[in-house]
């Protein structure tokens, strides 16, 4: 069993729940929503693991396993989305990336409407991916930097304009990550004072159990939904071939970096190499962003509006980090004199 990590960033309570290494018999487990926690005041907000789960309900409900067997694209994922503030080097600026966490469950809630469910659900996936971007440019600023052109100033001008493309995709990640901040602060309702957004749930990278024959047994469903039902396992296919093809070309990478560090290969190997893997990386993050908008798409028409947010947000990646809303503050008494 992986124990929980526990953090407090800007006075909010991270923890994130312990998940069990053992898949279940058939690879799969029925989403089951998590007790609500016993409430604690003074805290702006407070995230908590799962506790044991109730009773399964009778419904059936889309979900993905809960105790899958980890799989490629979960592992690539995972390094994607690690956090700038704790890689050698980081700035005080890569910090402030990280200086509001959000969950993806108080994304939800706080909007106070159920109907912009899906948006927000899309936006928060857009921010997700777009900050794995940010990491993977900075990475492969790093990554340029280590070569050594040699005395040939081919060699030099051919990697500074390596360099220079790299700079520029860092800055463009950057651009980008801000205008999805913004439109998820938006939506969300989120305070405009607050820093912007880093969001702390990570999109879904396992196979995905529509169950849609059992959810539209009695009623229908449009081609759109049925296509997505349909599709979804190449989706994920799709995202594991994606990961496979990310690993390789971080090997062929290295292999390029090394060969040309002893002069059996030229720079123009090392640049391709490179390339190769900055545009295996960004079909990666394409892949996992479409493969969850679909999964959060089908989710909007399987279940109604009167399913809690937390049910919903169950229903698209298993165990999503528990939030609730802190109690309002009670009116305070007047300090004004009485008048006589």
């Amino acid at each position: 069993m992986r124990l929980p990590w526990i953090a407090i960033v800007g006075g909010v309570v991270l923890m994130a729940p312990a998940r069990a290494e053992e898949p279940a018999a058939d690879g799969t487990q029925s989403v089951v929503v998590p007790a609500e926690p016993p409430a604690t005041p003074g805290q702006t907000s407070v995230l908590v693991p799962p506790t044991e789960p109730a009773e399964p309900a009778t419904q059936a409900v889309a979900s993905p396993p809960t105790q899958p067997a980890a799989g490629l694209a979960t592992d690539v994922l995972a390094q994607a989305l690690e956090p700038l503030a704790g890689r050698p080097g980081a700035t005080n600026g890569d910090a402030t990336l990280y200086a509001r966490p959000l969950p993806l469950l108080e994304a939800l809630d706080r909007s106070g409407d159920r109907a912009r469910r899906l948006w927000i659900t899309q936006a928060y996936w857009k921010v997700a991916a777009t900050y794995a971007a940010v990491r993977w440019s900075t990475e492969a600023i790093d990554r340029l930097e280590l070569v050594a052109p040699g005395g040939d100033p081919h060699d030099r001008a051919t990697l500074d304009v390596a360099t220079a493309a790299a700079r520029a995709d860092l800055a463009d990640a950057r651009a980008q990550l801000g205008v999805a901040q913004q439109e998820l602060v938006d939506l969300a309702k989120l305070p405009v004072t607050d820093p912007l957004p880093w969001p702390v749930d990570r999109p879904l990278a396992i196979p995905y159990q529509t169950h849609f024959e059992a959810i539209f047994a009695n009623r229908p469903a449009t081609g759109r939904v049925r296509a997505i039902a349909r599709t979804l396992p190449a989706r994920h296919e799709a995202l594991e071939a994606r990961a496979a093809a990310v690993r390789a070309a971080e090997k062929a990478a290295t292999m390029a970096e090394a060969d040309h560090a002893q002069g059996k290969r030229p720079i123009e190997a090392v640049i391709a190499a490179h390339a190769a893997l900055v545009g295996q990386q960004r079909e990666f993050l394409q892949a996992t962003k479409a493969y969850n908008i679909e999964i959060a798409e089908y989710a909007m028409a399987a279940a109604d509006l009167s399913i809690p947010d937390d049910r919903f947000a169950a229903m698209l990646i298993g165990a999503p980090i528990q939030w609730r809303q802190p109690p309002a503050a009670p009116p305070q008494p007047s300090t004004l004199p009485a008048t006589p």
